[in-house]
């Protein structure tokens, strides 16, 4: 079977079930090894963050198994950055397994911090093994009580306060290498996405060619907003949780301190992990019905204006930072979306951007327009303006109050 037309590198949906296959038997032979007398149940896999996520019952205890395909980001595999699938299946298991490295992120962040995290039960042939967390997440909670939002993201940012401001040193031994960097790891992930592997729908050939024109546009003025950022502020920071998204963001108890998943420990400290998160609110917002996106910006203004308070003098330096940040990883998982062949196991959040990303994009390049031409105050309030007045994609039915992840 041949690559997507017009694409000489992407996999075809053939060898992408090929290695689902060869994930799916990883996890069951990591079960197996680990718990070879134990009574096990098998849930569908899913994507997330990069990763494969299935739902495994030992003996009664619900677990989360996370693996990485080959070892690494499915997006990448998928589109042939790393080879054809032969090469990859004959490799696996060689190099670093990111999925080593969350896991040695949730130990360390167990062990030295004080923020709760999904701590790893067990490792073994590349499988990550923590307890499933069943409950509502962050935006599950926005979804339901979104006038609530100001209090729970500053409740959220006083969690991770540590992490960003005083990280123990062995939090930094097992981040992603710190210091002085031109940009932040996602500015840098976003620019690095090709366009390329868009493949035109049969139906609406010409559909594919204006998106990569409009993502060849907003890539162009990303890498320009990018020269202007300030490294020292970074370098400055603490340390970022990473991937930061409302569904990484849990509560399974009645207490009202979360629990945080799939880390990606790097530099860039708090205006790293602001800026991520409001890209994903802002998605979150675009999914929703009217009310509840006029109380969701209206909670992302407040919230805001507390943490630009708090800047003093510096605020239009650190707010430029937040929204560069904010573009490039709204661009990065809108171009995430647009490419993953739908024979993966997409969550329902990917799938629906894939349908419809031209209202994030519309959004995008407002931000990115206003960021360039005058400045991050203007930048901030044309934003959130756009963003109370697009019309909703959102369907009542679809919408989730509980979510169980690990």
């Amino acid at each position: 079977m041949s690559p997507p037309s017009g694409c000489p590198t992407c996999w075809p949906a053939a060898d992408v079930r090929r290695l689902l296959r060869h994930a799916d038997a990883r996890i069951a032979d990591a079960t197996a090894a680990l718990w070879p007398d134990a009574e096990t149940t098998f849930r569908p896999m899913v994507t997330a963050g990069g990763a494969l996520l299935r739902q495994v019952r030992v003996d009664g205890q619900m677990l989360c198994a996370t693996a990485r395909l080959a070892g690494a980001v499915h997006w990448g595999v998928v589109l042939g950055d790393d080879g054809d699938c032969a090469a990859l299946l004959a490799a696996d298991g060689a190099g670093v397994d990111a999925t080593v490295q969350e896991a040695d992120q949730l130990t360390a962040l167990a062990t030295y911090s004080r923020l709760r995290v999904a701590a790893p039960t067990a490792t073994a042939n590349g499988v990550l093994f923590t307890a499933w967390l069943s409950g509502p997440s962050l935006a599950s909670r926005l979804d339901e009580h979104p006038a609530d939002l100001t209090g729970l993201l500053t409740g959220l940012l006083d969690e991770l306060g540590e992490v960003h401001h005083a990280p123990a040193e062995q939090l930094r031994q097992v981040a992603a290498p710190t210091g002085i960097r031109t940009h932040p790891q996602i500015v840098d992930q976003a620019l690095a996405r090709p366009t390329e592997h868009i493949h035109p729908d049969p139906a609406q050939p010409a559909a594919a060619g204006e998106l990569r024109a409009l993502l060849g546009s907003l890539s162009l003025r990303l890498e320009r907003l990018a020269a202007q950022l300030d490294p020292l502020l970074l370098a400055h920071a603490g340390l970022a949780f990473g991937n930061l998204t409302p569904r990484h963001v849990l509560y399974p108890d009645s207490t009202p301190r979360p629990v945080l998943t799939s880390p990606d420990l790097g530099p860039g400290g708090e205006p790293t992990d602001t800026g991520t998160l409001l890209s994903h609110l802002h998605l979150l917002t675009l999914d929703s019905p009217p009310t509840v996106r006029t109380d969701l910006v209206d909670g992302i203004e407040a919230w805001l204006a507390g943490r630009l308070a708090a800047q003093g003098a510096d605020w239009r330096s650190w707010l430029n930072t937040v929204l560069t940040i904010w573009a490039a990883s709204l661009y990065d998982t809108v171009l995430s979306a647009l490419t993953l062949p739908a024979v993966l196991p997409l969550d329902a959040d990917t799938s629906r951007l894939a349908a419809r990303p031209r209202p994030a994009l519309d959004g995008l390049k407002v931000l990115t327009a206003e960021l360039r031409r005058r400045g991050a105050g203007a930048a901030l309030n044309a934003t959130l303006a756009a963003l109370a007045t697009t019309p909703a994609g959102h369907d009542d039915a679809d919408a989730a109050t509980t979510t169980a992840r690990c």
